[in-house]
This record gives structure tokens, sequence and C-alpha cells, in this order.
């Protein structure tokens, strides 16, 4: 019986709510999904990330605000777009903007099974002012591109013992689009580990996300990548608004604060320690014909337009029929009326 309302809750949260990573697409805080978002339904996602730390001289914090905007197309497409309207620059009382990017998302098709598979594209553009800024993944001034693949694993059902959803991505980005593909420095592999399940009518999940330079293990050793931890919880809050809550811990091993000698290399960087993260969702129809809700109506309306169609058919096959047996019964009445 507990099972059964905690599965229910979760699919009502699920389909109340889509989560929509703070880049764009459906999914966790970073690490997608490999579902798509409802059809035709636009979301609007606007983060805020936060740091702060005192350093020498004063007080030193690290705003960013990112902004997305995801689109169903379809159960299996979905497009996405994400930018950065203020970037903090360490500089500038207002920080400039930062760079955009554009995604493709596809669910491979297979209903029913507990394990979903997706792919998902993405190209980058140096629309930002400030690259490589302080505290956060490293950047270059170049258009890039990136693909991951997606897997889900799905145990909100009534035979799951823990109603979970699992989410691996695994994939690869390349900072330059014009340099020797999975062969430069730059080269990164994309990857992270996430879950989620309900409490309530709230979702709490968890991920370990990191982009790894796998061509510059040298210069950069494992441990002086970007690897971070995110503890976040997502709840329905006034207005319909979704709110998301999250928190980043740093999990790299380089920091110039510490007993690290300060390293010059434009790969190694000091990644801000933890981050407070705050969001907010909105969504609306774009597309009403791609609705769920306007495609049942219109199945519906399909439905009762061939239901009519049906009967008026039989209508004209009751009348022929009936117009048929009036002229037998006539002409019989004719045969056997007497001669005149």
């Amino acid at each position: 019986m507990h099972l059964s309302i905690l599965v229910a809750v979760l699919l009502f949260c699920s389909s109340a709510f889509s989560q929509v990573t703070m880049g764009g697409s459906k999914g966790l805080l970073r690490v997608y999904d490999a579902e798509t978002v409802y059809p035709g339904i636009l979301y609007i996602n606007p983060f805020y990330l936060g740091y702060f730390t005192e350093k020498t001289g004063g007080s030193a914090e690290d705003h960013n605000l990112n902004l997305s905007f995801t689109v169903g197309l379809s159960k299996l497409f979905e497009v996405f777009a994400h930018t950065v309207p203020y970037q903090d620059d360490q500089t500038h009382v207002w920080g400039p903007i930062g760079d955009t990017k554009l995604g493709l998302k596809f669910a491979v098709p297979n209903k029913g099974s507990i394990v979903k598979y997706g792919l998902v594209a993405f190209a980058s553009f140096p629309t930002g002012v400030s690259h490589n800024v302080p505290y956060e993944p490293f950047s270059l001034d170049r258009y890039g591109w990136g693909l991951l693949g997606v897997m889900n694993i799905d145990l909100r059902n009534a035979s799951a013992t823990v109603p979970l959803k699992f989410s691996l991505n695994l994939g690869y980005r390349d900072h330059d689009w014009n340099d020797r593909y999975f062969a430069d420095k730059k080269d990164q592999l994309l990857a992270g580990l996430g879950f989620k399940f309900p409490i309530r009518s709230s979702i709490l999940y968890s991920e370990v996300t990191g982009e790894l330079f796998i061509n510059n293990t040298e210069e950069v050793p494992l441990s002086y990548n970007s690897i971070r931890f995110t503890q976040g919880i997502r709840f329905l809050g006034p207005w319909d608004l979704i709110v998301d809550f999250a928190a980043d811990v740093d999990l790299s091993g380089y920091t110039i604060d510490g007993n690290n000698e300060v390293n010059e290399s434009p790969f190694v960087k000091d990644y801000a320690d933890w981050k407070v993260i705050l969001g907010i969702t909105y969504s609306t129809k774009l597309f009403t014909y791609l609705t769920p809700g306007e495609k049942l109506a219109r199945k519906k309306q399909k439905e009762e337009q061939r239901k009519l169609e049906s009967i008026r058919q039989q209508r004209q096959k009751v009348a022929k029929e009936l117009e048929e047996l009036r002229k037998n019964l006539e002409k019989e009445k004719r045969q056997k009326e007497p001669p005149n």
C-alpha cells in the first residue's frame, strides 16, 4: 500500500512538471534524460549560480545567470537553447554575456522497457566577451560541438522496491571544430551520473558530473579536472512555477589557496569549492497542435467522425434495402392482380 502511494506520487510529480536541466533539455540539473519533454510545450528556465569566498584584498564573488529554452517536437525529438545573460568576470560591476549553445535530443523508441536510450547533440557559439573566466569550467573563444549518449533505468513501477530513476551520460566535446577531432589537447570527455526519487510532492535528485581532458593527462591529472557533486530538490511553487534549489560541491583536487603551486596551464583552474543554485521553470503551450491534449482531442474527433460516417453508411444501406423491398412488394402485387 505504501509503495503504491509512493509510486503514485512519483508519477504525479513526473507528469505534473517535467524536469528540465539548467542548460535546457529534460533531465536533472546537468544530467540529461533519455526521454523528451511534452510535445508542443515550451519550457523557460532561468538559473542563478552564486559562490562567495574571502580572498586577499576583499571578498571575491562569482555570480552567473543561465537562461534556457526547451521545446518538445514529438515523443522522439526536442530542441533546446542555452544562453548566459550574465557571466561574472571578476572585473566589472555587471559582467558580460556568456556563450550560447543550441542542441537537439533524439529519444530511441523503446516503449514499455525500463531501460531507455537517447542521443544529445549540441553546437556551442562564442558569443561571450570573456572566456575561461575564474571558477568556471574551461571555455574557449571558438565554435565547438558535442555528442552524448544517454541512458535511463526507470524503476518507477509497481514491481520496484524503490521507485528510483537513474540517468547516465557519456560523450565527447570538441571546443574547436576546426582542430583535430578526438586528438587535440582541448578535447574533453563529458560524463554524468544521477538519480532522482520522490519525497511527498517534491523530487530529490543527486548527480556527479564532470568535463575531463582526455588527451592532456600529463598536464591535467584526473583530479585537476572539473568534477562536481550536486544535491538538489525540485518542487511546485506559486503560479505553477517549478522551483529548483541545489548546491554544488567541487570534487577536483587543485586549488590555488591550498598546497599546490600555481599552475600556469590554461587547462588547470581553481574551480569554485561550492555553489548555491536557484532556478525556476515556466511552461506554456507553444505549438498547440503538438500538445498531447490536442492530439487526444483530434483522435477523439476522428473517432467520432468515423462513427458518424459508419452510421450514415448503415442508414443509406437500410434505406436502399427498404427501397428495394418496396419495389419488390409492388412488383409482386402487380403480378397477383387479375388481368382486365
